[in-house]
């Protein structure tokens, strides 16, 4: 990791993202038309309840980089440009471009510069509070609530940011803006996200509140806020490991308690188009054309030898029809299309997956790779995509799934099979057992052999929470910290070159491409032709 050696004001435009986006301004508490645009309670409750929607179009925008994560992990592959779709899910990889003259520079930077700019409403907001006269206009009621908001806010951000980027600020109302501030790693970025969750919780026990379903999309009481945080806890804490070592190390016990006190049932949003609430990650990843899903992954689930003999191709060769054959997964998984015909499959859709009637805009731009087409693609969230917009923020299974990886991790292979079994049998494959019993040979992995437990969890993992997950892309973190990366993909992002340079911290720095800095050293599946 490259360390960023000098300080930063904090108060300057750079970080809180003006320098990277005209638009993201903040308010500076040291200006007196400032201070005077924050002595009415109303705005400055605004100010706080806007930066959790800043922090959502950070992560979740078309701008973002949750597509071309997905694209990187296998999650989905389309061959078109958009949103750097194309380019950062290309075999070989290339390592992220750290130049603000590269046409994808915002989609990986996009989160840094709204989570900042969340953080920098929220602080502000959270010093306002301190004056009497706004806490008396205000109420103590609502003063808890808006402080306990403010908290999950801040937790939010910095925890986007620990688990994206290499280092980073912690920044909060309490930060004096005038003093050079010390980048930190991303473990201390998220040890300050939990800080800040840890105080939402408390200051949730302290009174009765509920947020204004606007502020969140979601129901949000005093009463059930300590259980989506823990959730939060639970997904952050894994998810921020960058290799098998640094996942094997996770503190799973505190992760399962965290699941174990979190939701029991699934987090809704109802997004709104029209009110800035789109997740668009869900929704252009159900567009027509850009849900293809290459084999690399969901080919695991074929029986027929199919996945084995497209997996023999080189990889300038792989397409889905070789000599006139058609590869198809041919599986009990009811996830899947079922049939062993491409005519039986197009008429008995899978409940995740179908095989569109046509492929005209499918098979497309065989020079970015034949390898990323297939008979399949996503549908699991279409109602999204044709206006019905509640999705899960947090799928319940993805709790459920955590804990079956701390229960493996401890020993506890029955523990973990049971909860495999919730939605493994269900979807026509065998129960499993602390053996491992894969008699449906679901997942078939690269070498033929039949999972065993531990890759029986990881693809149901994978099968149930797909893009309701962290940026949409939960196959990105899960895959980083399994080790199950291509060689070459990048396993975290640097800090914003333009950034850098105004700091006069030169030459910008990057990661991944083949034998780049934090570069995966090749996936656990040693498929044909990766090195």
């Amino acid at each position: 990791m490259r360390n960023i050696k000098k300080g930063l004001l904090v108060g300057s435009m750079l970080l809180f993202g003006v320098a990277g986006c005209a638009d993201l301004e903040v308010v500076n508490l040291n200006d007196a038309d400032a201070a005077r645009a924050l002595s009415a309670a109303g705005d400055v409750e605004s100010l706080i309840t806007g930066g959790y929607n800043t922090w959502f179009n950070g992560v979740y925008s078309y701008s973002g980089p949750g597509l071309f994560l997905s694209n990187s992990a296998f999650q989905h592959n389309a061959p078109w440009a958009n949103a750097g779709m194309e380019k950062y899910g290309r075999l070989p990889r290339v390592p992220i471009v750290n130049d603000a003259a590269d046409p994808y520079y915002g989609n990986f930077t996009r989160p840094w510069y709204y989570s900042y700019r969340a953080i920098a409403a929220t602080s502000d907001g959270l010093r306002a509070l301190d004056d009497p006269a706004i806490a008396d206009e205000l109420g103590a009621a609502d003063v808890l609530r808006d402080r306990a908001f403010a908290r999950l806010v801040l937790g939010v951000a910095h925890a986007t940011l620990a688990v994206l980027y290499d280092q980073g600020f912690v920044v909060d109302e309490t930060t004096d803006v005038l003093v050079e501030q010390t980048p930190v790693s991303y473990s201390e970025m998220m040890n300050a996200a939990f800080g800040y969750f840890d105080e939402a919780i408390s200051l949730a026990g302290q009174g009765t509140f509920s947020f204004p379903t606007n502020w969140m999309q979601a129901d949000v009481t005093s009463a059930n806020l300590p259980a989506l945080v823990r959730s939060l806890k639970a997904r952050y804490r894994a998810a921020m490991a960058r290799t098998p070592a640094e996942r094997a190390a996770v503190n799973w016990s505190q992760v399962v308690a965290d699941v174990d006190a979190g939701i029991s049932a699934s987090f809704v949003v109802e997004a709104d188009w029209n009110t800035g609430w789109d997740n668009e990650v869900i929704g252009y990843g159900q567009y027509p054309g850009w849900t293809e899903v290459a084999y690399w992954i969901y080919g695991m689930a074929d029986q027929s030898g199919n996945y084995q003999t497209w997996l023999d191709l080189t990889l300038s060769t792989k397409d889905p029809n070789p000599g006139g054959v058609a590869m198809l997964i041919v599986t009990p998984d009811l996830r899947f299309p079922q049939g062993a015909t491409v005519a039986e499959q197009r008429a008995a859709p899978g409940t995740y997956l179908e095989s569109p009637s046509s492929i005209a805009n499918v098979w497309a731009r065989p020079d970015r790779g034949t390898w990323r087409w297939s008979y399949y693609r996503q549908y699991r969230y279409q109602d999204y995509y044709d206006g019905v917009l509640d999705y899960n923020e947090i799928n319940h299974t993805e709790m459920r799934l955590l804990k079956a990886e701390g229960l493996y991790r401890a020993g506890d292979l029955a523990g973990a099979a049971a909860i495999i079994n919730e939605t493994r049998v269900p979807n026509g494959l065998n129960a499993t057992d602390a053996a491992g019993l894969n008699t449906s040979c679901v997942p078939k992995l690269p070498d033929g052999a039949c999972g065993d437990l531990w890759e029986m969890l990881k693809w149901e993992k994978r099968m149930e929470v797909n893009m309701e997950g962290l940026l949409g892309a939960p196959w990105y973190f899960d895959g980083r910290g399994w080790g199950d990366h291509w060689v070459g993909t990048p396993l975290q992002f640097p800090a914003p070159c333009r950034e850098l340079q105004v700091l006069n911290i030169l030459p910008c720095y990057s990661f991944g491409g083949a034998g780049g800095d934090m570069a995966a050293t090749g996936s656990t599946y040693a498929w044909p032709f990766e090195s």
